[in-house]
């Protein structure tokens, strides 16, 4: 499967605020009612999100715990519930108590379009949940197996509902004319149909309080939109897609279930704005790239070089040639589009290369043709991964997403190098190659705040190379923790680190004179490793096992001597 690399929906930030009570009280407060115990948790909550993550996020954070959970006690509503299960988990508990709170906020309203609401934030916390688990899973655990399972089912049956909720209220809005704010409160009170909310009442505008009145809160509610409406889409197909891939053994999906993928499509396509069209026109292409996968990872034993199979993904690259390019005539509506264009891309030339290597153990060694279409998809990914990661960032762009890239510009660079003795340009250049391919990675530590990654002065520019000679490797300390997308991916570049140096000074690529500098910085990093404090950060043998799975799954195998390194390796972590 290709590296996940988060880009933000909107629907998270910007088009799908969370319904949440405004807290209004600034004067000091000793949280001894409900009310204000209520308002403190909102401010608390609203002051980490504007530090994001670091310590002083995490405080803000756990005191909005703390007063959201205090408010329960005094009065058990569904405001203070659903406040309370916003708040970014840091653990596995807290997000199993996140399910069950959205599941029992549930039980607290019975309006529609609350519901809705809560039940897009539950498949949420559904994925995030099964996402970690099957990231923390070692080999053979059946029994975790079946607990993400049913997670991602839950998901996509609570994310269904959603999209038929979504889409119900905007067909009634089109039926009725148009969206203005008239119409909007009449399709409101149709959907409402008398549900009798005991906690709250819903303000479609920016209605103030009447501050004479201590029974009526106003709420911000905002209602489904065609754009929110194709964010549950494109998160529906993502999970279906998932489940494709999920089985024990690969095999492809029923005829039922690619109906399904097919009718939701179709569904959306009548609705989608046209600054979102782009994104669905991607989502087919990803349909056809999961079906892909499963085929060649059925019957890649026995492929054959000259049988057609390198030519399986011509299609894709075509296709996602055609979605790049349409973007010139329509803009997306969001940022990160073009972006994620450019990596999928990527990813494909990058699948395209493993296969045609993994092709080319059959041929006799030395130079092959297989080898140089190799080495030209290796070359068009690096080109659009940085074109990738110098795409400008708002604040829809997740921290973690241009140190995902620099990730995979590392992984291309290595892979380039390892072609030294089929590819003559490779050879040439081999010291650059590896040179970048330890800059990449340096430099996707340092942009995530891994600064202990750095092995020598961080480069002036993205494609700077790095001098290793004789430097120290940055500071001792981790960042702050801000989430496991982002801690996954630092244990990710900190093994590729490892890996490219192993490759720098165990094989015959690199001349002598370049392997001694790597050796040195090879021993400083896995001091550095084996330095990190017991605990649930330190990287430990279970990293080292998930990561060379994943490099086995992208790579198509992995050579029993590099097995062999990494065997030595986790035995000094």
């Amino acid at each position: 499967m290709p590296p996940k690399r988060p880009l933000k929906r909107r629907s998270e930030d910007e088009g799908r605020k969370q319904t949440k009570r405004t807290g209004k009280n600034k004067r000091e407060q000793t949280y001894g009612t409900y009310d204000e115990a209520l308002d403190g948790g909102v401010e608390m909550e609203e002051k980490g999100e504007r530090y994001r993550d670091g310590e002083k996020a995490q405080r803000f954070y756990e005191r909005a715990v703390e007063l959201y959970a205090k408010a329960s006690e005094f009065k058990e509503t569904y405001d203070v519930t659903y406040n309370r299960f916003l708040l970014p988990p840091s653990s596995l508990p807290l997000l199993r108590e996140s399910i069950t709170l959205y599941q029992h906020a549930t039980t607290l309203s019975n309006s529609p379009l609350l519901l809705m609401d809560v039940a897009f934030n539950l498949a949420q916390a559904f994925t995030t949940l099964a996402d970690i688990m099957d990231d923390l899973r070692t080999t053979d655990d059946a029994e975790k197996d079946e607990a993400v399972l049913k997670l991602r089912n839950d998901a996509k049956v609570t994310l269904a509902e959603v999209m038929d909720g979504q889409e119900a209220y905007l067909r009634t809005v089109v039926a009725q004319g148009g969206e203005d704010t008239e119409e909007g409160e009449e399709v409101v009170e149709h959907i409402e149909g008398g549900a009798e909310n005991q906690s709250m009442e819903v303000d479609v505008g920016d209605k103030e309080d009447d501050e004479g009145d201590d029974n009526t809160s106003t709420w911000e509610t905002h209602l489904p939109t065609p754009s929110t409406y194709i964010d549950t889409v494109l998160t529906l197909v993502d999970l279906h897609l998932l489940l494709w891939e999920s089985t024990p053994t690969p095999q492809p999906p029923t005829e039922e279930e690619q109906i399904a993928v097919r009718v939701i499509l179709d569904r959306a396509a009548s609705i989608a704005p046209s600054g979102r069209q782009a994104e669905l026109d991607l989502a087919e292409v990803k349909v056809l790239l999961t079906m892909d996968r499963i085929i060649w990872d059925m019957y890649k034993r026995e492929a054959k070089a000259g049988s057609g199979i390198e030519n399986s993904l011509d299609g894709a690259i075509t296709a996602i040639g055609a979605v790049l390019t349409s973007l010139d005539a329509v803009p997306a509506e969001d940022s990160t589009v073009r972006p994620e264009i450019l990596t999928t891309m990527a990813d494909t030339h990058v699948t395209i290369a493993n296969r045609l290597m993994f092709l080319n153990t059959q041929p006799p060694p030395g130079p092959a043709p297989l080898a140089q279409s190799a080495w030209a998809h290796l070359t068009q990914a690096t080109t659009h991964l940085t074109s990738a990661v110098g795409s400008p960032t708002d604040a829809n762009t997740p921290r973690e997403f241009k140190p995902s890239v620099f990730l995979s510009l590392s992984k291309v660079s290595l892979a380039r190098a390892k072609l030294a003795s089929l590819n003559d340009t490779a050879q040439k250049n081999i010291v650059q190659l590896f040179d970048n391919a330890t800059t990449y990675a340096s430099r996707a530590g340092e942009t995530l705040g891994w600064t202990f990654l750095r092995v020598g002065p961080a480069p002036p520019s993205v494609g700077g190379t790095l001098n290793i000679g004789g430097v120290s490797i940055g500071g001792k300390d981790l960042p702050y923790p801000s989430g496991w997308d982002s801690e996954l991916l630092g244990r990710n570049i900190a093994l590729q680190q490892v890996r490219v140096c192993l490759y720098a000074t165990r094989t015959e690529l690199l001349p002598a004179e370049s392997k001694g500098q790597y050796k040195g910085v090879l021993s400083k990093i896995l001091e550095k490793l084996g330095k990190m404090e017991e605990g649930e950060r330190k990287i430990t043998g279970k990293d080292v096992e998930r990561w060379l799975g994943e490099v086995e799954d992208e790579e198509v195998g992995l050579g029993e001597i590099e097995k062999g390194w990494w065997t030595e390796i986790t035995a000094g972590l």
